[in-house]
């Protein structure tokens, strides 16, 4: 079994991010079958000490930054995410390298004679999570910042018992699967909430708290609320991202830098900060030096990332209407320009009309393209809810790269090209300049993606794209 091999196998599973309407039930996602899975493996959950975050935006953002300090603190922590932009390895990494194919491999050999004898067959999702619970057992790492894949009471990754617990901010996500209210939702991210273990919470809507407040009573877990137990304020706006003050009534950060462009950033920051100060009141070597280092040098792509200046090139995963704001907030006040022209897809499941209603004002070109993820609505789907009346100059293409090729073609030096609605055509984009138009760093993930793009010459891929309505 080579790489190719191992990776075809686990996609042989069933990918239950594949489909949009899923009964979130314990007959589907069934905790019991992580539980077999860990024990048929010597339970490699149980080596290292873990910090647990779920949430609906920035879990991924603040998982990053804790992660970062923890390294910079000399930890060699392990880091468990998803989705992934490009391989599958950058899901699971120890001390901040992807996890080597070779060990990969070796994990996946070990799962395959696992599976053989199992009375059920476990998911994609599933098998990722015990890989890297094996990886991080086997690599003798002392501790693993783990996200939460969906949800949080069902999730594959609950059967960690972390030091602490991190819920982010809550939002109306995946309503389908967990809930159309705050409470429900609140319920299930909850999930994660272990008997003792504290839980650091960002500030929520009121029937979001009573939720969280409830399950942390009942569990006799510590619950420290972001703006009541600790409180944090932006203080400065900078080029490259913020400063916050952080503080409650015994101790106080002042201006620590978020290298992580967004206001909505001072927030999961904030949460960081005081998920590493309880570390290090539990006996954890993470000094002030470190913590304030791993937020100001984070490293986390296709969040507001610019590949590129003049004009500039920008991707960013926002997909809700909530995060839609903050991009076009993060655009007006970071990066002024001329003309706006967007890049946009989605997946089928999201609030289409609501984020095209947003959009359409702001946008001076928009194309209308899908990512390769099966969850993606088609670009005729996503025209059907456009505005009517005056708006952007439209476009339309299957293709990703016959979208970018064209907004280049179209951008002035001193316009912004924008690519958002899905982390998967985020990552399209972001593959398809590292190869065709620009570079990134050496050793950047996006240039041994599992299933590369190959872009496509920048004339054919013009003429391959709908024009559906000049304005300007």
């Amino acid at each position: 079994m080579d790489y190719t091999d191992a990776l075809h196998y686990l996609l042989s599973f069933t990918n239950l991010a594949s489909y949009r309407h899923i009964p979130y039930s314990e007959r589907v996602w069934n905790l019991s079958h992580m539980e077999t899975l860990m024990d048929a493996l010597a339970r490699p959950h149980e080596d290292f000490a873990s910090v647990h975050i779920a949430g609906t935006k920035g879990k991924g953002s603040t998982a990053a930054m804790i992660e970062h300090a923890l390294r910079l603190a000399g930890l060699r922590p392990g880091l468990y995410t998803s989705p992934h932009l490009h391989t599958f390895r950058e899901r699971m990494r120890v001390d901040g390298r992807l996890i080597p194919k070779s060990r990969w491999v070796e994990g996946v050999e070990r799962l395959r004679r696992v599976v053989e004898h199992l009375p059920f067959k476990p998911t994609l999702f599933e098998l990722l999570t015990s890989l890297a619970f094996w990886y991080f057992s086997a690599e003798e790492v002392p501790i693993a910042v783990v996200e939460v894949g969906l949800g949080g009471r069902l999730d594959s990754t609950n059967v960690v018992h972390p030091e602490l617990s991190i819920i982010t901010s809550l939002g109306l996500e995946h309503t389908a699967i967990l809930g159309d209210t705050l409470a429900q939702i609140a319920r299930e991210k909850g999930g994660i909430i272990k008997p003792g273990a504290p839980v650091i919470v960002a500030p929520q809507d009121p029937e979001a708290v009573a939720v969280l407040e409830r399950l942390a009573e009942e569990r006799e877990a510590p619950l420290i609320l972001l703006g009541r137990d600790w409180h944090y304020r932006v203080e400065r706006v900078t080029p490259s991202g913020l400063h916050i003050s952080v503080w409650n009534d015994r101790v106080r950060y002042e201006h620590v830098e978020v290298g992580l462009r967004g206001m909505h950033q001072g927030v999961n920051a904030a949460l960081a900060v005081i998920a590493l100060h309880h570390l290090r009141e539990m006996g954890w070597p993470v000094d002030e030096e470190a913590m304030r280092r791993g937020i100001r040098h984070v490293w986390w792509p296709a969040r507001m990332e610019v590949l590129q200046r003049q004009p500039v090139i920008f991707i960013d995963g926002a997909h809700t209407v909530e995060a839609l704001r903050r991009l076009l907030d993060g655009i007006y006040r970071w990066f002024p320009h001329e003309n706006l022209h967007v890049i946009f897809g989605v997946s089928a499941d999201k609030r289409i009309p609501d984020l095209l209603e947003l959009l359409w004002p702001h946008a001076d070109t928009l194309f209308i393209t899908r990512s390769r993820h099966p969850r993606a609505a088609s670009p005729d789907h996503i025209l059907e809810h456009v505005p009517s009346g005056e708006g952007p100059d439209l476009y339309a293409t299957e293709y990703v790269e016959e979208a970018f090729a064209h907004a280049l073609a179209l951008a002035g030096p001193n316009d912004l090209i924008c690519t958002c609605g899905s982390i998967f055509l985020a990552a399209a984009v972001r593959e398809i300049w590292a190869h065709g138009y620009g570079r990134l760093a050496p050793d950047d993930w996006a240039y041994e993606s599992d299933f590369p793009i190959l872009p496509r010459a920048v004339e054919p891929a013009i003429r391959g794209v709908r024009t559906l309505k000049r304005n300007r």
